[in-house]
């Protein structure tokens, strides 16, 4: 029995997305099939619209990395919908150690994930020449360059401050990686806001010197001392705004966009020089949407849709 009838077999989401699939090629064979992790396509849609076009291709949201990766496997053996034209799309992570099967065919993000393509200066101008009209050339320009001093300053702390989280989290990825891990965790329930605290001209640090503390049960969390070496080490020569998780990057960069905002329509500004009119607004689980026309575009992904747009033609 071939890898689809065995997952089609075990039933679930796994035959679910894989039936999508296979009705889309039905649909239309010259459809481009784009296969998601999850939330992915609010930040890929429009950056695969302008190389690919819109109407031209369709989009599966998997629910996840390795069921990206399943389907994949499963589509490339498969000996009718190999044929199809599909891309699929996934974060790095914690992952150095994996091996991209088909490089034309899989993008991985350069950095942890999508979400860090949205914390950089760049991004951080665009936002507030568009949401806060404040520009280096307009009239708010000296507010400009107190909101770029502000936001270079707290992201360092930031990324200061998040680091051993970061690390142990990185520790226990290589751990289950080695089969050696002591448990699974649940990185969903943790909020930025149990980690640190996020103001205009400082950030506090919430959780202690022992990162385990912020999940339940922690007593049952201890790492070995060569995993955390190893996460630590890895961390020595990587700009740690892109490899960083970035849900917390992005989260980080959100609390600060609020903080602003607070500050700017209030009736008496203090960080700002006057009261001004913001309409944006930030949700914790919907900002990777909000803030999608802002998030950087690397060259990796331009490069890759390029070429996927070549093979299409050809």
């Amino acid at each position: 029995m071939d890898r689809v009838s065995i997952m089609q077999g075990h039933g679930g989401s796994y035959s679910v997305k894989f039936l999508e699939l296979t009705r889309m090629f039905s649909k239309n064979k010259d459809n481009v099939i784009c296969i998601f992790e999850g939330q992915d396509e609010k930040y890929f849609s429009s950056r695969i619209d302008l190389k690919i076009g819109k109407d031209k291709w369709s989009c599966i949201n998997s629910g996840g990395r390795k069921p990206v990766l399943d389907l994949y496997e499963a589509v490339s053996s498969h000996e009718v919908y190999k044929k199809a034209n599909y891309y699929c799309f996934i974060d790095h992570d914690f992952q150095d150690w994996f091996i991209n099967p088909e490089p034309s065919r899989i993008y991985v993000t350069d950095g942890y994930s999508i979400e860090n393509y949205y914390v950089s200066e760049s991004c951080f101008k665009k936002v507030l020449s568009s949401e806060f009209g404040v520009s280096e050339f307009n009239e708010n320009k000296a507010d400009f360059d107190k909101c770029i001093l502000e936001f270079n300053t707290r992201l360092e702390e930031f990324i200061s401050l998040i680091q051993p989280f970061n690390c142990w989290i990185k520790a226990h990825r290589i751990m289950e990686y080695k089969n050696e891990a002591p448990r699974n965790l649940n990185l969903k329930n943790i909020k930025t806001t149990a980690l640190v605290d996020v103001s205009i001209d400082r950030i506090i640090k919430k959780y202690n010197d022992k990162p385990e503390t912020v999940f339940k049960d922690y007593e049952n969390l201890q790492l070995c001392s060569i995993a955390i070496s190893e996460a630590e080490n890895s961390f020595k020569t990587k700009d740690l705004s892109l490899y960083f998780r970035g849900k917390q990057q992005l989260d980080f960069f959100r609390l600060f966009l609020m903080k602003l905002k607070e500050d700017r329509v209030s009736k008496n500004p203090i960080f700002f020089a006057s009261k001004g009119r913001v309409l944006i607004s930030l949700s914790r689980d919907n900002c990777i949407s909000e803030l999608s026309q802002y998030a950087e575009t690397p060259d990796c992904l331009l490069s890759f849709l390029e070429n996927a747009k070549v093979s299409l033609a050809a």
